[in-house]
């Protein structure tokens, strides 16, 4: 039939439709190639930032010079930035609620006639797939989100929510566990407001998802806006005590400042983030909570800055993904005055030296813990494993193992990124 080649960027919603679509086009008769092997090319693409937009560019660019009219730019970028794609390239499009169509956009980029595929929305569960890990299943719960950032491009590309059917959720899972998965990602825009068009919610879903998919394995709940946290934090307190969900939190603050969280149009206050990371904490102490910062928004002062800080300093995440602001066009910050890039360059290296010491810090809590953990991936290069433990810390191990394998380990390093252990008798 042919040899397709698909790279893929951006976050888990991404990586899980390129798995939907490597998975479609091998059940339709094609072979997944390197680029050097294959006669149509696929890019996956992801706008969060500016700067990844650049990136796209320069590899759609880089892609046509050896694809020509056999490219197909998939992903967001075809719905945020349509015109701009118009005129760099000649490729065919598919839009990123679009990928249950691949088989279709591929069959007539084949037959040398360009397509374009936008419009329309599709369940993407249940869905043959080819695992980028194959003890990874990464679940999406729902389309789009309920928020209206003044930052964020992607609701452009992605919508208003749609959350998928629970049935459907748990019928996904269970294929995977049966697959060998034993380590699901719950993924979407926003987890935090699933359910909030249909009546339901996200605990809810998990005690559902708990209760019918039998057996061990582990879940862990990605990113989750504050603003909706808040309306279910009891329930998710809750449905946390299970031991199959890891002791994980990703919930992003982006400042510590309540002027610009309003002005980012962000829906809560700092000290409802900070109350919600606190009553995560003392229900779980060793809790892993990860949280996001954008500095330099526009209007962000130094007194605005500080309070970042501080924030910082108070709530201890284990890791925080730093962001310089860059606008992105035809959002509203995009049309407020922007801070210089010095400014931006200069508050973006203090808090990573913040980050990065208090990083470290809560990693060293973690030395001499004995305990379990999932093997869940494989450094070739420095022939070593990588685990998680029921709080998803990264464990670091060496020794002759297998993907999804349970074992007994004890902590003896910490660096800010990872925990480095050694395996011990049970």
């Amino acid at each position: 039939m042919g040899k397709i080649y698909i790279e893929t960027y951006g976050c888990a919603v991404n990586k899980s439709d390129s798995e939907i679509m490597k998975g479609l086009l091998k059940e339709a008769g094609f072979s997944l190639a390197k680029p050097e092997e294959a006669e149509i090319g696929i890019i996956n693409t992801c706008v969060v930032k500016e700067s990844t937009e650049k990136r796209m560019i320069h590899r759609i660019k880089t892609l046509e010079e050896r694809f020509r009219d056999k490219l197909i730019v998939a992903g967001c970028m075809p719905l945020t930035e349509y015109g701009k794609l118009k005129k760099l390239t000649s490729a065919s499009f598919l839009g990123a609620k679009n990928v249950n169509r691949i088989v279709e956009v591929v069959r007539s980029v084949k037959m040398g006639k360009r397509i374009e595929i936008l419009e329309g929305n599709g369940i993407k569960l249940c869905k043959p797939r080819v695992r980028e890990n194959p003890v990874i299943g990464i679940v999406q719960i729902s389309e789009g989100c309920l928020s209206k950032c003044s930052f964020c491009i992607t609701k452009y590309a992605r919508g208003n929510l749609i959350s998928y059917p629970a049935e459907k959720i748990v019928s996904e899972i269970k294929a995977a566990k049966k697959s060998g998965c034993k380590e699901f990602w719950i993924t979407s825009q926003d987890n935090g407001c699933y359910g909030f068009d249909s009546g339901t919610n996200l605990p809810e879903l998990l005690k559902r998802v708990l209760k019918e998919v039998k057996g061990k394995y582990f879940i862990r709940t990605g990113m989750m806006n504050p603003q909706h946290v808040k309306k279910i934090l009891g329930g998710l307190l809750d449905v946390y005590k299970d031991e199959r969900v890891f002791k994980f939190l990703h919930i992003p603050v982006q400042s510590g400042s309540d002027s610009v969280l309003r002005r980012m149009k962000r829906g809560y206050k700092v000290k409802e983030f900070a109350q919600i990371v606190k009553r995560f904490r003392k229900e779980f102490p060793e809790i892993t909570v990860w949280t996001d910062m954008i500095v330099g928004f526009p209007g962000e002062t130094e007194r605005d800055f500080s309070k970042s800080l501080e924030l910082l300093k108070e709530i201890k995440p284990d890791f925080t993904n730093i962001s310089r602001f860059s606008s992105m066009r035809g959002t509203e910050a995009s049309e407020m005055k922007q801070l210089p890039s010095e400014i931006k360059k200069e508050r973006s290296r203090k808090m990573f030296e913040l980050t990065n010491k208090i990083s470290l810090e809560q990693n060293e809590k973690w030395l001499n813990w004995s305990g379990k953990i999932l093997l869940d991936e494989y450094n070739k290069a420095k022939r070593t494993w990588i685990g998680r433990n029921f709080a998803y810390k990264p464990v670091v191990i060496k020794g002759k193992h297998s993907r999804g394998e349970f074992v007994n380990v004890k902590i003896i390093k910490a660096e800010k990124t990872h925990l480095f252990g050694k395996v011990v008798k049970k």
